[in-house]
């Protein structure tokens, strides 16, 4: 009954978390900033380049500023958008010599009839003056909540095998963990229980388009990992549980170095 309580508890925890993708991100998006970011995305559309070149910063001012621009303007179709929302933002501070400077990048999903246009707008702010250092967009098919939501259709055997692997670590390193606090070793006990939970070097997997990478300078604890930002896709690491594969291969040793020795004739028979 617990554990089925503790499941039913889990899941609402995740689809509420889900729900509030979007509310934490309209929360604590930079207001200001987006509403620029969404101006400077309006007059494109409506083919004001000058405006926008006027805004770009001086080193993106060349001959061919113009005909790319409007090449960004063409990935959006004509009308207007049935909804727009922020789907991710990064702002950057840095304070030198007494003068700040920002920047601030911000993307949107553009949802029309047909497609969806995800634009990303990057903001650079020196005092008072607000310059454009990026501006990108890309029409998709599908929304990004669909392209990169974690579904098992249309995958192939690196994503299966990729997601074994996953759960093997993490159930390698938990059984090795439990093992090790039932097994009775004399010294450094909660050393080695800590390390069986320890894999190093990470094979890194993008579940959305299948890509791989590897850091070979990488801890984490489990062997195993699952993580996705906002609209993002999810990534899948799985690394050497280096600290199970370890205990396990010394526990016999460690458990006889723990047994005292018996004393001289403490076996005999009275």
């Amino acid at each position: 009954m617990k554990r089925a309580l503790f499941c039913v508890l889990a899941m609402s925890c995740f689809l509420l978390g889900a729900c509030n993708q979007q509310s934490l991100i309209d929360k604590f998006a930079p207001k200001a900033d987006s509403a620029t970011a969404r101006s400077i995305i309006d007059r494109l559309r409506q083919g004001d380049t000058e405006a926008i070149e006027a805004q770009l910063d001086p080193r993106y001012r060349t001959p061919d500023v113009t005909a790319k621009l409007h090449e960004i303007a063409a990935a959006f179709p004509a009308g207007q958008p049935v909804s727009v929302k922020t789907v991710g933002f990064n702002e950057n501070t840095l304070l030198a010599h007494g003068e700040s400077s920002s920047t601030t990048n911000l993307t949107f999903e553009y949802q029309f009839n047909d497609a969806w246009v995800v634009a990303t707008v990057v903001l650079a702010k020196k005092g008072d003056a607000l310059t454009i250092e990026g501006l990108h967009a890309e029409r998709l098919a599908e929304s990004l909540e669909t392209r990169n939501a974690f579904t098992f259709q249309a995958r192939g055997a690196a994503h299966w095998l990729m997601l074994l692997w996953v759960i093997a670590n993490t159930a390698l390193c938990l059984c090795a963990f439990v093992l090790c606090l039932r097994t009775r070793i004399a010294r450094r006990k909660w050393l080695w229980a800590l390390f069986t939970l320890v894999g190093v070097s990470t094979l890194r997997f993008d579940w959305s388009n299948g890509h791989f990478a590897f850091q070979p300078l990488s801890v984490q604890l489990f062997g195993a990992s699952a993580m996705a930002q906002p609209y993002g896709p999810w990534i899948l690491g799985a690394s050497i549980p280096l600290g199970a594969i370890w205990f396990l291969a010394v526990r016999r040793r460690l458990a006889a170095a723990s047994v005292p020795p018996a004393l001289p004739g403490a076996d005999a028979t009275p």
